[in-house]
């Protein structure tokens, strides 16, 4: 599998599909995920040979295919033969995480989707891409936690932190409960771990925060989006325009790492459909190219103080960009001078005319997060 990995970055791989496959193999992500967007697509079909070599060998998935686990094995080694063991007293927390999540997905926010192993690794892979930026290599540094969690203590991971681990476990269990085997956590712990990951949708708002920022077309609302969101850094990677930067935490802690729209040197592209294809979770849904489109990103605003056009100058950059013929030049002060429009019902916040206004450093026309933080599609 770790050599599998590694040829879905070669050339010879279709670029939609280099960091796509790998997250959509968990059975973790595909039912939470699912749970979560209230919707099954295609893709989730790629978890069914997991599913079937679970349910026939147990923890069969991370025995002889888990690259994350791989990894984690050579890393112990390095403490040597004597490395202790993962403590017997130590908590059962991957069937909590599991639970939690599981939980948190039945209300719209899988909280802890990220911890998936397939996504760590995806993540680190897909950080490693030329020129190097420091806001890319981010979305490898969870991996690199855990591989330095297995050096301190190894086996801790894979044993009683992994929630995929801990998922193979919940679905063999029904096979193994005719041979007598007790479920991975008790019934009564098992309800009150669920029912926390609900409890904990309520509370997610507050780190959330107030400000909700742009995000890729086909983004689920911001309700839900940062839960199914596995940080995986595949849409910005396929971002032939290179606007798609993880959030470093300027607009709460729940939206940490995951994908925006930064419209400094590009926009989208209204021809684009490269982000929506590489989801493997469904927090960027699989629009066709029309009905992306038509969706709403965000809402340009204009600033008229700091406008060119507006204070007499010969600048109609943003009028020229507008792919969908959203903004018009409008006569004032009986023809005496102009100065922009926006067409609002033809506006999808593509960016184009942030972009391209020249004024600076603030620029004159900006996209913003659309009332109520939510993106909704144009009628």
């Amino acid at each position: 599998m770790l050599v599998l990995c590694l040829a879905l970055l070669g050339p010879w791989m279709r670029e939609a599909w280099q960091h796509f496959l790998l997250p959509a193999f968990s059975p973790f992500v595909a039912g939470c995920g699912a749970l979560a967007a209230r919707t099954v697509g295609t893709v989730a079909l790629l978890v069914l040979p997991v599913l079937l070599l679970v349910l026939l060998v147990r923890r069969g998935f991370c025995r002889f295919a888990c690259p994350t686990g791989l990894l984690l094995e050579l890393v112990a080694r390095l403490r040597g033969a004597d490395a202790p063991d993962v403590p017997k007293k130590f908590p059962r927390l991957n069937s909590v995480i599991a639970l939690l999540t599981l939980g948190g997905a039945a209300l719209g926010y899988p909280l802890l989707l990220w911890l998936d192993p397939l996504a760590l690794f995806n993540g680190f892979l897909g950080a490693w891409r030329w020129p190097l930026q420091l806001v890319t290599l981010a979305a490898g540094v969870p991996l690199v936690v855990v591989l330095v969690l297995e050096l301190i203590r190894p086996g801790l991971w894979c044993a009683r932190l992994c929630p995929l681990g801990a998922t193979q476990e919940w679905l063999a269990w029904p096979r193994e409960r005719l041979q007598g085997e007790p479920p991975p956590i008790a019934g009564r712990r098992a309800f009150l771990a669920a029912g926390g990951g609900a409890v904990g949708v309520l509370l997610v708002g507050v780190a959330r925060g107030q400000q909700q920022p742009l995000r890729p077309p086909g983004a689920l609302g911001a309700e839900k989006f940062s839960g199914v969101c596995l940080r995986c850094g595949n849409c910005e990677r396929a971002c032939p325009a290179r606007i798609i930067r993880p959030d470093l935490g300027a607009t709460g802690l729940a939206n940490l790492l995951t994908p925006t729209l930064r419209f400094a040197t590009d926009y989208c592209r209204e021809n684009c459909t490269q982000c929506l294809e590489v989801c493997p979770s469904g927090a960027l849904a699989r629009l066709p190219l029309e009905q992306k489109r038509r969706h709403i990103i965000g809402r340009a605003q204009l600033d008229l103080d700091s406008c060119l056009l507006a204070a007499g100058q010969e600048c109609t950059e943003c009028i020229k960009s507008c792919p969908f013929e959203a903004l018009a030049v409008q006569s004032k002060d009986g023809g005496f001078s102009t100065q922009p429009v926006l067409d609002a019902a033809k506006c999808n916040g593509c960016g184009a005319c942030e972009a391209n206004c020249p004024v600076r450093p603030r620029r004159a026309i900006r996209v913003i997060s659309p009332t109520g933080a939510a993106c909704r599609r144009a009628s």
